[in-house]
């Protein structure tokens, strides 16, 4: 197919690049209600994107429009040049800056391991995991598990041909928690890059902690200010946000004042940051535009080190892109968690999202469930918002000795935020 897209692609000169991605899922699926097997499923897909791209000349200026277009099954010549036809036409229209495209030099390919055990005895081995931390009235009143193979396979007209097989398990989760008053429910998701059957457990143990406290939470009163302790999820979106205005596109567009060696924490008391984007294993190798990944330190004791992002904007600013990195790596902290909760405090349990703007220093954040510790005992609370100073926060950062690993992220499991405004 791959072969017959580009054969056709070339019979227009009008196209001065092209694109093709091939993208293969191999997913097996099980679907379990009040903890019974429902239905399993098994689906393989096929997909391709082509991407083309329409160079012209506008007041001795050189410009480059692009479209692209998905096919999902095997197509006539005829009705795929239709497509191609109705893609450069609208090619017409867009006016970028011109960039050149990634070029490549040989044919590669990177392959993750293969978890060697069927994935649908897989799946019934987490169910019954979790299924075996539940309770009569703390239990999953519904499962979705995914075990999903991908092969992704890109050419484009400068000679690349990359090809990079990944695996996953994705687990949904609804677990429940059934009280004298009423019934309470929290939406949970998983991604497993590596299967590791205790953290699943722990997982498991988790979601319904955090349901039954749900059920309990009250409103919050009588703080005003208090430390907050968020963890996983909502760190890897901390460290997000927080280099978000680093990426080749927002110095391009100028969203950031700060340069290379400018200092992102100031007047340090805390913990100075190490923040690197890494791909997420080995075989992610690649990012969509061909380009090949290689680690980049964007900031180093707490300095900004380097700028990322996609060869386009790479281009337009002069530097070799680092390419679309997709999980965050930092260091470690010094401190145990036992230290960082000592002290009346809130363990974030789950946000709406954490908000940063570097240009008003702010942060902040929408709670829906946390456990507020008074110094002598845990409440659940819920219904509330935090908001503070990011480069205080930034000033007095404490990060925890205990890492995690998720899929986009690897670092402090658990981060102090201190002195936050409860609002």
């Amino acid at each position: 197919m791959i072969k017959l897209i580009e054969k056709c692609l070339k019979e227009y000169s009008e196209i001065s690049d092209w694109l093709i991605t091939e993208t293969v899922t191999d997913s097996s699926q099980a679907f379990y209600v009040m903890q019974k097997l429902e239905t399993t499923r098994k689906t393989l897909t096929k997909e391709y994107t082509i991407a083309l791209y329409h160079r012209f000349m506008e007041n001795d200026n050189e410009y480059v429009g692009s479209s692209s277009f998905k096919i999902s099954h095997k197509l006539r010549k005829s009705d795929l040049k239709k497509l191609i036809e109705e893609a450069l036409f609208a090619a017409t229209f867009v006016k970028n800056k011109a960039y050149p495209l990634v070029q490549g030099d040989k044919k590669r390919s990177w392959k993750e391991k293969t978890i060697e055990i069927d994935p649908f005895e897989l799946m019934d081995q987490i169910a019954s995991i979790y299924n075996f931390e539940s309770t009569t009235n703390k239990k999953f009143n519904a499962m979705e598990l995914f075990y999903t193979k991908s092969i992704v396979h890109i050419v484009n007209s400068l000679n690349v041909n990359l090809k990079k097989t990944t695996n996953a398990v994705f687990i949904e989760a609804i677990p429940s928690y059934d009280g004298d008053i009423q019934k309470v429910e929290l939406y949970k998701h998983f991604n497993y890059k590596n299967i590791d059957l205790s953290q699943i457990k722990q997982d498991a143990k988790n979601a319904l902690k955090e349901v039954e406290a749900r059920y309990y939470a009250i409103s919050l009163k009588n703080v005003s200010k208090i430390d907050v302790i968020i963890k996983d999820q909502e760190v890897e979106q901390f460290f997000e946000n927080l280099i978000e205005d680093y990426s080749y596109v927002s110095i391009y567009k100028k969203s950031t004042d700060k340069v290379i060696g400018d200092p992102i924490q100031k007047d340090i008391v805390g913990e100075k940051l190490d923040i690197s984007y890494i791909p997420s294993s080995k075989a992610n190798a690649f990012d969509a535009d061909g380009v090949l990944l290689s680690p980049v330190q964007v900031i180093k004791q707490g300095i900004l080190m380097n700028y990322y992002g996609s060869n386009q904007y790479a281009q337009y600013l002069g530097i070799k892109p680092t390419g679309y990195l997709d999980k965050i790596n930092v260091n470690k902290g010094k401190s145990s968690l036992s230290s960082m909760t000592k002290k009346p405090h809130l363990e974030i349990l789950a946000l709406s999202g954490i908000q940063i703007d570097m240009y008003t220093s702010y942060i902040g954040g929408e709670v829906r469930l946390a456990q507020y510790f008074d110094g002598t005992k845990y409440i659940p609370v819920s219904g509330f918002s935090f908001s503070g100073n990011i480069d205080k926060c930034l000033s007095n950062l404490i990060l925890s000795k205990e890492t995690v690993s998720l899929e986009h992220y690897s670092g402090p499991k658990y981060i102090k935020l201190l002195q936050m405004e409860i609002v």
